[in-house]
């Protein structure tokens, strides 16, 4: 709720922070449950019908902002002959994709990371489906190679320190793929990179191919964009929808996620009470919980069914915490039109809205763009410099100016003092120049210049 509403660069600074703890949180917990799990004999493989290009776009769309917060080229080199559909362990297959993925991200400092996939038919229903990545990070020591499947031991701790993770990742990676009859294959050259690959044997649906995956790029980029709004893409104040949750606090992050759309939202804590309500209001749209005390969402929806009621011909979206693979064919096979995980993605939220609420109610809107400092003409003319994220970093135009014209002064000595440094081979001190560098040209919107000092 506060990366959608606050306007506070600084706020959101620090809620972004709190999301990213949260979420190295819940993966060092996911991976310690499925550890536990696998060790007991008790994580299966549920092979469902899955759409690669789906898969696809997840990894591109995770993977490409961590490489870009560490200045990598994150390189995509997938076969345009893959088919659309295929059947098998989505989540898993996912999940390994990640893990390796993930790992080269995190043990590579400059260069690229490249996600290759390709296809060999193998009869008229199966494939074997091979997927490579390679990094340009510092590599595996040979007798460090055995350490890499070791649960809870981290190569080269002492150089890695900094490094976050439970040294479980390439364990439950090798052992998802051993469940799945294939095994991760390793090569390195220490100090140069590592290439990590596997094969996997899937049963295909259709073989239509899936084509150039360039567009699923461009969307997941969309995607992205469209999440760091922090606003929403539509309103919809002509609509009313009820969402039905025993929990308050989930019907309460529901209606403030909403609260920009301009939607009435109603909300009800139980079955029953939702039977009640449908009977005397017409709403456009319900979200029905999954798991709730009494009678649960699933027999809720089956009563709303079979029941005469204002609001028979609304969209019933499933609310559920259930993300395992196949939870999509359960919930539609039960007879909801669409699923939401939760906690509540909120781009996911506005997507399933403008799909499904009546397309007479709903208005899509353009964030309005912010204000253009006022400033001289002439900078309009000075290349690769954000004067709008200048003024914010400065807090007044004039403020800015005066950076600028700081800023301006010292360059010369700057550029001889960095150069001297560097035909010295003086790296202790060219660092430190540089570093400021970094900190001097994002303050006054040079971001492209604080980039290049950053990799330095």
């Amino acid at each position: 709720m506060i990366l959608r509403e606050c306007d506070d660069d600084t706020i959101l600074s620090y809620a972004e922070d709190v999301q990213g703890a949260a979420q190295h949180l819940l993966g060092i917990v996911n991976d310690i449950l499925d550890f536990s799990k696998i060790e007991a004999g008790k994580l299966e493989i549920l092979p469902v019908e899955y759409s690669p290009s789906s898969v696809l776009n997840d990894i591109i769309n995770m993977i490409s902002s961590r490489a870009e917060k560490k200045g990598l080229d994150f390189l995509i080199d997938v076969a345009t002959d893959i088919p659309s559909l295929l059947r098998g362990d989505e989540v898993r297959l996912k999940q390994v994709c990640m893990n390796i993925l993930t790992n080269a991200v995190k043990y590579t400092e400059k260069g690229s990371v490249t996600f290759r996939s390709s296809i060999k038919k193998l009869d008229s229903d199966h494939l074997m489906l091979r997927v490579e990545v390679e990094d340009t990070g510092i590599g595996i020591k040979e007798e460090d190679m055995p350490k890499l499947f070791t649960a809870f031991d981290c190569i080269e701790e002492k150089r890695n320190r900094t490094i976050e993770g439970t040294g479980l990742g390439m364990n439950i990676t090798q052992r998802l793929l051993g469940m799945m009859g294939s095994a991760l294959e390793v090569r390195s050259t220490y100090g140069k990179g590592s290439v990590f690959s596997f094969n996997l044997v899937q049963e295909v649906i259709d073989w239509t191919p899936l084509g150039d995956v360039e567009q699923g790029l461009k969307q997941a980029k969309t995607a992205q964009a469209e999440r760091m709004k922090h606003g929403t893409s539509f309103v919809a104040p002509m609509a009313r929808i009820l969402v039905v949750d025993d929990t308050e606090m989930n019907l309460k992050v529901i209606v403030n996620l909403l609260k920009r759309t301009k939607i009435r939202v109603d909300t009800a804590l139980s079955g029953q009470e939702c039977l009640d309500m449908v009977q005397n209001v017409h709403y456009d749209m319900i979200f029905l919980d999954h798991r709730m005390p009494g009678m649960d969402g699933i027999e809720t929806l089956h009563r709303l069914n079979a029941m005469n009621h204002l609001s028979q011909d609304a969209p019933i979206i499933a609310l559920t915490a259930n993300a395992i693979s196949g939870a999509r064919e359960q919930y539609m096979k039960a007879g909801f039109n669409e699923y939401l995980t939760k906690p509540i993605d909120s781009v996911k939220l506005d997507n399933i809205l403008i799909s499904y609420l009546p397309k007479d109610k709903v208005t899509r809107v353009k964030r309005e763009k912010e204000q253009a400092p006022d400033l001289p003409q002439w900078m309009d003319d000075v290349p690769d410099v954000d004067k709008e994220a200048g003024c914010r970093n400065c807090g007044t135009p004039d403020a800015y100016l005066e950076a600028m014209e700081v800023f301006y002064d010292g360059l010369t000595d700057t550029i001889d003092t960095i150069n001297a440094f560097y035909n010295a081979e003086d790296w202790h001190d060219y660092t430190i120049k540089v570093h400021a560098l970094k900190s001097s040209a994002r303050i006054i919107g040079a971001k492209k210049l604080s980039k290049l000092a950053e990799r330095l």
